[in-house]
């Protein structure tokens, strides 16, 4: 099978043939559809995942969203064969289970993929797209609260989890204020924000504090170095309010300082995530990120644009 694979950190990705994988007690082997391409791929490719002593699974196959079908299951697996089903590969288990889904196969057991059926009303390529930023999206919502009436401003608004957060929190009856760059501001307006932000060509902290004097009751930022949240984003929160980053660069020391709460937020996907996802998607609750589709044979491009670092919605590959 052909598979997008690493043989050292640092290394250029790249496709390679290898061996089919075959499930074991409690996994299942999926004949991979369609996957999504997230920054944490590229993360992996720099050694997020790599500890100092510590053997690595190489050649590593990239990928953690995944939509496909299971075509064999281990004795005490979850899921059927014939199954369709979607999900996310957890990071944690990354570093022992070198089966990523950036292949035209792979194998998945309840510990190392968060899984869910993909219902009828839900393609491969959306399914794709959904469980990573989703996910997160959900959760980041949760963390957040945002109760009705409440002003919300989401940095990097246009890509993924943004793309989800917008529609989430507008659901919600609260009024969101989304940074993206001029091009994408139509589309976040179509995805429920109330005010928009061209980041490329206004100072986005002088505009905030013009119309909310006050501060922001909760800041979302995807996107900005520590110093960055610290010196002007952070101080556009009100005394009590919340900041998440999913970037690492908040200090949650100095917004307790000032009553508020502060979190850098790294994702624990579960399956009921993805039930939830799916059932959003399928009723009408949640419209699927903007994809552009490429082929596994192009993967080197749709990575490529994935380290750009500016994409909107969702970069999905199709292995068919």
């Amino acid at each position: 099978m052909r598979a997008f694979v690493i043989d050292s950190f640092g290394q250029t990705p790249h496709l390679r043939d290898l061996s089919v994988p075959e499930p074991g007690p409690g996994e299942v082997q999926i004949k991979v559809r369609t996957v999504a391409v997230n920054p944490i791929d590229w993360k992996v490719v720099a050694g997020a995942l790599a500890r100092p002593g510590a053997d690595f699974p190489f050649p590593y196959t990239l990928g953690f969203d995944l939509a496909g079908q299971v075509t064999a299951a281990g004795e005490g697996a979850a899921f059927e064969v014939g199954q369709e089903v979607f999900g996310m590969r957890r990071p944690g288990t990354a570093a022992q289970h070198p089966h990523g889904s950036y292949a035209e196969y792979m194998t998945a057991s309840a510990d190392t993929v968060a899984l869910a059926v993909r219902p009828d009303g839900l393609d491969a390529a959306s399914a794709a797209a959904l469980p990573m930023t989703g996910g997160t999206a959900l959760a980041l919502t949760r963390w957040l609260e945002l109760p009705e009436g409440e002003t919300l401003l989401v940095v990097g608004a246009s890509g993924g989890v943004g793309s989800y957060v917008l529609q989430l929190a507008a659901a919600r009856g609260v009024r969101v204020i989304a940074v993206a760059a001029g091009e994408d501001h139509d589309y976040a307006r179509g995805l429920g924000a109330a005010e928009v932000i061209d980041y490329r060509s206004e100072d986005v902290a002088d505009v905030v504090r013009t119309a909310h004097p006050a501060g922001v009751d909760a800041v979302l930022d995807l996107v900005d170095s520590r110093d960055v949240v610290t010196q002007k984003i952070a101080p556009l929160v009100r005394d009590g309010g919340r900041l998440a980053t999913t970037v690492f660069a908040a200090d949650p020391d100095a917004l307790a300082a000032q009553g508020g709460r502060a979190i850098n937020f790294n994702y624990q996907a579960t399956d009921q995530d993805m039930a939830e996802l799916a059932e959003l998607a399928t009723s009408g609750g949640l419209k699927v990120a903007e994809t552009t589709i490429f082929m596994l044979a192009a993967m080197d491009e749709a990575y490529a644009a994935s380290t750009s670092g500016h994409v909107r919605g969702e970069l999905v590959i199709t292995t068919d």
